[in-house]
């Protein structure tokens, strides 16, 4: 059996959740399932457990979490690690295969990389384009030859 933090150290709950103090009781319930079914270790499926428990068993349990959970805070870091979680594995599994430059169409290659940089530039892009820089501007100095100016003259 796995132990949950102690009463002095336990997170808040919203943020072991990942989710706004508003959170309806269905949200918690689902986000504490999917966080349950991602986790890596017994200790942190535990975690969210006690976490979906602390937040839907008692109202004034709530509150004081609600109180002093920071207003306006994100948890970007929190949703990053849940989808690194989820998408630990690589999506191709090479087996060991040593890759060789052989192995690759290199002509194939160059010939998609050529193409995709003559394409016609992004509407709005040409004055960017064609635009000197502003540090060029003020030196009254032509500007370095630059890859864009090879490729659209």
């Amino acid at each position: 059996m796995t132990t949950l933090p102690s009463a002095n150290r336990r997170p808040n709950p919203f943020h072991v959740l990942g989710l706004p103090v508003d959170a309806t009781e269905a949200h918690i319930v689902e986000r504490a399932e999917e966080g349950i079914q991602t986790a890596s270790t017994a200790q942190d499926r535990d975690l969210y457990d006690w976490a979906m428990r602390e937040l839907i068993r008692n109202p004034r349990a709530r509150l004081r979490y609600e109180v002093t959970e920071p207003p306006g805070t994100d948890y970007r870091d929190r949703r990053w690690d849940a989808f690194a979680r989820t998408h630990r594995t690589y999506p191709a599994d090479l087996g060991g295969q040593n890759l060789r430059p052989e192995d690759f169409d290199l002509p194939e290659a160059l010939r998609r990389t050529v193409r995709a940089l003559a394409a016609a530039p992004v509407a709005g892009a040409d004055d960017a384009l064609r635009t000197v820089p502003a540090a060029a501007r003020a030196q009254d100095e032509e500007p370095e030859l630059e890859v864009r100016d090879v490729l659209f003259g």
